[in-house]
């Protein structure tokens, strides 16, 4: 058998309480939103090299406020890259714990797969040497029944 990477249980208790912190996480910011396909293409587009730029240009406003017009809102530029930066630093978290969720159910996965290919050698074992279990391999083997690709007429 295979290494054994993760040994824990989680209890219905958790997964509640677990669920119960999204949906207060999610209350917690009411004024998030959610994008249509056609939204995020007519916007422009930001990768993470860009907070460098972003950051340089509020200087550079905050510094020659003669530069720009009397309609632009520095204010408002200020509130959006502090909220992408809070963002950021939410999103960061959110990552890393989803990496560590996918990583655990990966491996519980790995394991699970394992036991049940075990047990099924064992139910195709004890069906060669006693019988009775011939509907079960029926059932189980289907998992593993590949269809036959279709031959090309020659």
């Amino acid at each position: 058998m295979s290494e054994h990477y993760l040994a824990m249980t989680i209890t219905q208790e958790q997964v509640d309480k677990v669920l119960a912190t999204i949906k207060t996480i999610d209350a917690s910011l009411p004024s998030l939103i959610e994008l249509t396909a056609n939204q995020r293409k007519s916007m422009p587009h930001y990768s993470d090299k860009e907070l460098g730029f972003i950051q340089k240009t509020l200087q550079i406003a905050e510094q020659h406020p003669e530069i720009y017009p009397a309609n632009f809102n520095l204010d408002v530029m200020r509130r959006d890259i502090d909220t992408l930066q809070k963002f950021d630093a939410i999103l960061y978290a959110l990552v890393v714990l989803s990496g560590k969720l996918q990583d655990s159910r990966f491996a519980a996965a790995s394991q699970s797969i394992t036991h049940a290919r075990t047990v099924y050698q064992f139910v195709k074992t004890h069906n060669q040497l006693t019988g009775g279990l011939e509907d079960a391999l029926a059932d189980l083997s289907k998992q593993y029944a590949h269809s036959k690709p279709a031959k090309v007429p020659i």
